[in-house]
């Protein structure tokens, strides 16, 4: 076990361009340096998510060794990520718990899931799932471009300086200020694109523009027959709930879309590691238990 700080904040190497070294690996030879690299960058935060769906520490670093493996075997046969490999392999760690749930290693997961779901393995799996009024920005979500993907969950849901995504992405930080308000732009957009798409009514399609237009200017004076509808369409109020958080905290709202269990203690915890960065000026040491130590080696599946 260990609770050694951070690795330094400056990279010489994108997240896509290691991606890309995996790609290339043929087996011949340990894949040591993207895979190392990689594990360093993200071991930390799939850790403390993971300890979020496990009941100890042995088991959250077995689905955190899991989740890395998957992606890494996925990335040698050319579909893991490239830009976006936090969010990844966040979905990667929930998505290997809900198998968990169905066969003997269902006893590892969290006894809160446990209990909630009186060992029923689908009831657990459902409850891994994001929420159904944050589903909206989960679909849009996984629509956005990599390095968009990247940008938002950097900035916007573990909160942290601009600086840290830009050199994953390969950016100066002006860059990364520009691309991630475009990000931002594009995500609302493509929730508009999803409501309108799985609409379950003319009535939602006829409210489209005003509900856009309303929610862009932070929801006041909403229009009476809008109201109404609302009132009245699940459907719509969601969505409008979810437009509305572009106005404030987006953040917490994206992680419940993207992670479903567990995404506002991760958030919150991560939000508040960063906030340790900044006001310390260093690497913040690990909230709580000790993060073990990533493992080396080469990936395999």
């Amino acid at each position: 076990m260990s609770n050694s700080p951070r690795p330094p904040r400056s990279f010489g190497i994108t997240d896509a361009q290691l991606s890309a070294e995996l790609r290339k690996w043929t087996g011949a030879s340990p894949a040591v340096h993207p895979v190392g690299e990689l594990l360093d960058r993200h071991w930390e935060a799939a850790y403390a998510y993971a300890r979020l769906c496990t009941g100890g520490p042995h088991p959250a670093g077995m689905l955190t060794t899991a989740a890395f493996t998957r992606l890494f075997g996925a990335s040698i046969r050319q579909s893991g990520p490239t830009a976006a490999w936090r969010p990844q392999l966040l979905v990667t760690v929930r998505r290997i718990a809900a198998e968990w749930s169905a066969d003997h290693r269902q006893e590892m997961l969290h006894p809160e899931l446990l209990r909630a779901a009186a060992g029923d393995g689908d009831r657990i799996a459902a409850r891994l799932l994001p929420p159904t009024d944050r589903r909206l920005l989960s679909r849009a979500f996984q629509r956005l471009p990599q390095a968009a993907r990247a940008l938002l969950w950097h900035a916007e849901v573990e909160s942290e300086p601009l600086t840290v995504p830009a050199a994953l992405l390969g950016l100066d930080e002006e860059g990364a200020r520009i691309e991630l308000g475009r990000a931002r732009e594009r995500l609302r957009e493509e929730c508009l694109q999803v409501h309108r798409e799985v609409a379950p009514d003319q009535d939602c399609l006829r409210y489209f523009r005003l509900l856009d237009v309303t929610y862009r200017r932070d929801g006041v004076d909403i229009d009476p027959d809008l109201r109404g509808h609302l009132a009245g369409c699940k459907h719509c109020r969601y969505t409008a709930d979810q437009l509305a958080q572009f106005n404030g905290d987006l953040g917490t709202a994206l992680t419940e879309g993207v992670l479903g269990w567990g995404a506002v203690p991760y958030r919150n915890a991560r939000v508040a590691a960063a906030e340790a960065e900044r006001a310390q000026g260093r690497p913040a040491e690990g909230a709580g238990e000790p993060v073990p130590d990533r493992p080396e080696g080469a990936p395999s599946e």
